[in-house]
């Protein structure tokens, strides 16, 4: 059994994650945590250093234990503009992880936005988005891609980061097209199971999160990549301009 501190802080971080608590939001006081039960004052006291050691509350005198501003979700679009002019997906404050990839069936969704048949094969590459500040998952990212380049261009059907930008980048090097149209969609829902790994939430949580999607389109007319981004409960998703 863990110790008192540990059990509070890992029961308001479930609170903070699952957007119980918001960024901005203030935490109950220490006494009155302590008159709801939750325990003595040096267990609250505890439990609040522990959560601002994992960097999500700040504490100050005077404005007290607040929920810390998380890194928000950003877009396949904006990861390939960001890339483009800097050289690097990652925004400010993130890193990615867990890169994967591997030739798979197509699920129907996939295979609408590919334009191919279901169960066809498609190349699959996901990779985890994570806070620097506490490593937690910001989005976990899946880009659906034509399995003809996994046979044209190896380094993509390799499960690791990408050393010459994006796929897309190398998409459009490789075939000399320009993306011609980027179709992009962003809509809530509620966690389920599936989600619990990719998340690392528990199986059994029952959070919103945010779904942005993209399909990439050459001057050809062909969808050379459809990306799914699942943000981590508790991350919105916020605009961010990347100049040329």
């Amino acid at each position: 059994m863990p110790p008192k501190w540990k059990a509070l802080a890992d029961e308001i971080a479930a609170r903070i994650t699952g957007g119980e608590y918001a960024p901005g939001d203030r935490l109950p006081k220490i006494e009155d945590l302590v008159n709801a039960g939750k325990g003595s004052k040096s267990t609250v006291h505890a439990a609040y250093k522990a959560l601002e050691a994992d960097g999500l509350v700040t504490a100050s005198r005077g404005h007290g234990t607040v929920v810390r501003e998380r890194t928000t979700l950003a877009t396949a679009a904006e990861r390939e503009q960001r890339s483009r002019v800097t050289g690097s997906s990652w925004r400010a404050g993130e890193r990615s992880d867990s890169h994967t990839a591997g030739v798979v069936s197509a699920p129907a969704d996939v295979a609408e936005a590919l334009g191919v048949a279901p169960g066809d094969f498609v190349l699959r590459r996901s990779r985890t988005y994570r806070d620097e500040s506490d490593n937690s998952v910001i989005s976990h990212s899946t880009s659906w891609i034509p399995a003809v380049f996994a046979e044209e261009l190896p380094e993509l059907a390799m499960g690791r980061r990408l050393s010459g930008g994006t796929s897309i980048d190398m998409i459009t090097r490789h075939t000399g097209r320009p993306v011609a149209r980027r179709s992009s969609a962003m809509w809530a829902r509620i966690t389920t199971a599936a989600d619990a790994g990719p998340l690392e939430i528990p199986e059994d949580t029952k959070a919103a999160v945010t779904v942005l999607t993209v399909q990439i389109v050459d001057t050809s007319g062909m969808t050379i990549e459809y990306g799914v981004d699942v943000g981590g409960p508790g991350r919105r998703w916020t605009k961010e301009e990347v100049s040329e």
